[in-house]
């Protein structure tokens, strides 16, 4: 086995850090530029990201469609150009609230069209791998997440309209690593033909497709959970005195605990034998507690408290979910299935805002964070009663 990662993947892996950096330039302060810039009420506010994460439902499953019919390269050329054309048309067009909706929601789907096609690339051109490619990027992600919050606050501390400036100029960025790293990505083989003994196969027991389901809806109820840290608790935290810099720093430690605490979490990972069904109840357990600390949050303090326990939940269920529709996918549908956990996170990116929002108006923010407890519990519950799921990092 290659324990060598090759430099395929090391392009995507950066580039998806450019990404994310560019993004979290973003939607840390969404909300807030929403409800306190333009004047919109919370509900607009879940609206505006409702309509984002739509449009990256319907990118997720074109691009992961796309990729399977066109090859990834194809694919990717196509993403990175509407991505470039929506950040740049974000950045002009942004001071009306329609205006931010409209180019919001074309940086949700041409952001959706990238995602499935880098998962689904990562997983082909370095089978052998299993897990490491996947979380090369949700590390990279995750450095973009620590870099990018850190230089957003202080940069939306003195004036919250560079942030689009720096969005802009790291997409270029981004597009610019991804189409110079063209040459070395190469459209990975897969069978055309097969024999109907070999499709029956590859084709799916239906219990196996059961714990799909659990992972992807389990997945889109924590995402849901998630974003209430860039929408509901965003707004609680400066009610209580957070301030944007604060605020920002939250985001700053979730990324930085997630890149310098992955060497640890990889060696507790190996005891588990790679039991991914144990990963996941043990990190939406952690969610869970999570939100058990945070409505008791009186300030900043308790804020991060409750920021790091989440952080330690994400890393136990981000990386593991597109590791098993690495492993579930049957030939020639390795981009499907990184669209429907990508589109699965979508859905609750996209309802989180808007139904918290509305909520939050109406009933106030001991309501909202009722729903989140239940919800965490719900997901963690999928869990426990899902199929086992193991993977092994070796060659097929």
């Amino acid at each position: 086995m290659n324990n060598k990662m090759p430099i395929s993947v090391w392009i995507l892996v950066i580039a998806m850090a450019l990404n994310t950096t560019a993004a979290s330039f973003l939607w840390p302060f969404n909300t807030l530029y929403i409800h306190d810039f333009l004047g919109e009420s919370m509900t607009l506010a879940g609206v505006a990201l409702l309509v984002n994460s739509a449009l990256a439902i319907v990118g997720n499953y074109i691009g992961g469609t796309l990729f399977d019919r066109i090859g990834g390269k194809a694919t990717l050329v196509i993403s990175v150009g509407l991505l470039l054309a929506s950040s740049l048309g974000f950045l002009l067009f942004h001071a009306t609230f329609f205006g931010y909706l409209v180019w919001l929601g074309l940086i949700g789907f041409s952001g959706g069209l990238v995602f499935p096609t880098v998962y689904a690339f990562a997983g082909l051109i370095w089978p052998e791998g299993g897990r490491r490619s996947f979380n090369a990027i949700y590390v990279a992600q995750n450095v973009g997440v620590a870099l990018g919050t850190a230089m957003s606050g202080q940069i939306a501390r003195l004036n919250i309209e560079w942030i689009f400036y720096a969005n802009f100029f790291l997409s270029v960025l981004f597009v610019v690593v991804l189409l110079f790293g063209l040459r070395y990505l190469k459209n990975p083989t897969r069978p055309v033909v097969q024999s109907q003994l070999e499709a029956a196969a590859t084709t799916l027991s239906s219990a196996t497709m059961k714990s799909m389901w659990y992972v992807a809806i389990g997945y889109a109820v924590l995402w849901f959970v998630y974003v209430q840290w860039q929408g509901t608790i965003a707004v609680h935290s400066k009610d209580l005195g957070v301030t944007i810099s604060q605020y920002s720093l939250l985001w700053t430690v979730n990324g930085a605990m997630i890149v310098f605490a992955q060497p640890l979490l990889n060696r507790m990972l190996r005891q588990f034998e790679d039991d991914l069904k144990r990963q996941l109840i043990i990190g939406a357990s952690i969610f869970l507690g999570a939100f058990l600390i945070v409505p008791f949050a009186g300030g900043f303090g308790m804020f991060m408290v409750g920021m790091v326990v989440m952080t330690i939940g994400e890393m136990f269920v981000w990386p593991a979910v597109p590791t098993i529709a690495a492993k579930l996918a049957p030939p020639g549908k390795a981009g499907q299935y990184q669209g429907l956990v990508n589109i699965a996170a979508s859905v609750g990116r996209m309802i989180g805002p808007t139904l918290s929002g509305f909520i939050y108006d109406v009933f106030g923010i001991t309501a909202v964070f009722g729903m989140l407890l239940l919800l965490a519990t719900f997901a963690l519950s999928l869990f426990v009663f899902m199929k086992d799921i193991r993977v092994t990092e070796k060659s097929s």
